[in-house]
């Protein structure tokens, strides 16, 4: 992932691109943050803020972690702030076997200026951190930086140091040191504000009568920062009221387009469900009036229709012969008769009904023999007898009407 880096200066600022964390960048920007071109790809931005409006402070709480430590180390601070503690953002560090942690104190106003001028180029953040707390540690020695002006900043630990004038440097740096057990060894001094390094060597040496080792700045002091910066060091201002809510949106110029076109898909399934439960609640409906229009049609008599299929069962059963009507069914009596136009050919079937058990048929024959032989074999069927009601001749052939019923 591409590393965004920016130092943000009283006017204006400094700012490089990286391939990855680790890296030193081709080329260092400064001037007006309206002309930074954010990249479109994920990128993870760190910001170094002038450790001059920060505070780097410790302090000793009862609590161990947790919200009740966010809770506890403001006012156990409180004392050592000249300002309104409820007018300061305070930033946790990390906790220390003897119970003192450390802390970053900023105004809340600077704090939001800050966020502001990146949030108005379209840039949100995923570190803040004092810029003194960015300088390279070399065996544990203080490191030093002198920027384009007559600041220096001061890294005297993991999550301590301080900044403040050139004139009063071995005044800050000598107060500074009384909290701490012991002196440093050396300190290593970047000097980028390309001026007599001379006068912060001795006070340095005045203090602490150590050697001071400068070194030349790689161009810009933003350069510096970046060389001596670690992930896993310094403390994050992003903390509590301006911790960062929004981190999915990292690349959002890309993922953007992307989820809006997965949220119209959603919404259009969604849609396309709506539609087809209605299309079948409509199906539904239909086919409910069809079978409705369809028993009425096969039973005219009944004039209230509750439960078609219900009533449909009944009427069926009744046909087939059940507990209504005496005698077997329709389909079982006809299966019997069927049995007998098998066996005998040539006999035409004009009309047939069923009615009250018994099946009306209006045959036509042959010759008279043919009919006795249709009558012998119904007579071998077992379960049912034939009664002739009439017989006639029509156009040379004979006209039968005879009854078939269950014994």
């Amino acid at each position: 992932m591409q590393q965004l880096y920016i130092h943000l200066h009283e006017q204006g600022a400094s700012w490089a691109i990286c391939t990855e964390a680790g890296y030193l960048p081709d080329q260092v920007e400064s001037g007006d943050l309206a002309h930074l071109s954010v990249p479109e790809d994920d990128v993870n931005v760190v910001v170094f803020v002038p450790t001059i409006d920060v505070v780097l402070t410790s302090a000793t709480v009862p609590v161990k972690s947790g919200q009740r430590l966010a809770q506890a180390v403001p006012y156990a601070l409180e004392e050592q702030l000249v300002d309104d503690i409820e007018s300061l953002h305070v930033s946790i560090g990390h906790l220390n076997s003897a119970g003192k942690v450390s802390a970053a104190v900023v105004s809340k106003h600077t704090m939001q200026q800050w966020l502001k001028r990146l949030t108005d180029i379209g840039i949100e953040p995923d570190v803040v951190i004092p810029d003194a707390l960015a300088l390279q540690r070399v065996n544990g020695d203080w490191s030093a930086l002198q920027f384009n002006s007559d600041i220096v900043c001061v890294r005297s630990g993991a999550e301590t140091g301080f900044a403040c004038d050139v004139d009063n440097l071995a005044v800050i740096a000598s107060s500074h040191a009384s909290e701490f057990d012991v002196d440093p060894d050396s300190v290593q001094f970047t000097n980028c504000a390309g001026t007599d390094t001379e006068n912060l060597s001795e006070q340095f040496r005045n203090v602490f009568s150590i050697p001071v080792n400068t070194q030349p700045c790689n161009g810009d002091a933003l350069a510096t920062l970046i060389s001596g910066y670690e992930s896993n060091e310094g403390i994050n201002l992003l903390q509590g009221d301006f911790v960062r809510k929004s981190t999915w949106l990292r690349g959002k110029k890309r993922w953007l387009p992307a989820a809006a076109l997965l949220l119209a898909w959603l919404v259009l399934q969604f849609g396309m469900n709506i539609y087809q439960i209605q299309q079948l609640s409509a199906n539904e409906t239909a086919y409910k009036e069809k079978i409705v229009k369809i028993f009425k049609k096969a039973f005219p008599e009944v004039t209230r229709v509750s439960d078609p299929q219900k009533q449909m069962s009944i009427k069926l059963k009744a046909l087939r012969g059940g507990t209504a009507v005496e005698g077997i069914g329709y389909l079982e009596l006809m299966s019997k008769v069927s049995q007998v136009f098998a066996k005998v050919p040539n006999v035409e079937i004009k009309t047939l009904s069923y009615k009250k058990a018994v099946i009306d048929l209006e045959l036509e024959v042959s010759d008279l023999q043919r009919l006795e032989n249709f009558k012998e074999s119904i007579l071998k069927v077992s379960g049912i007898v034939i009664d002739i009601k009439s017989t006639s001749q029509r156009k040379g052939k004979l006209l039968s009407h005879i009854q078939v019923r269950a014994k």
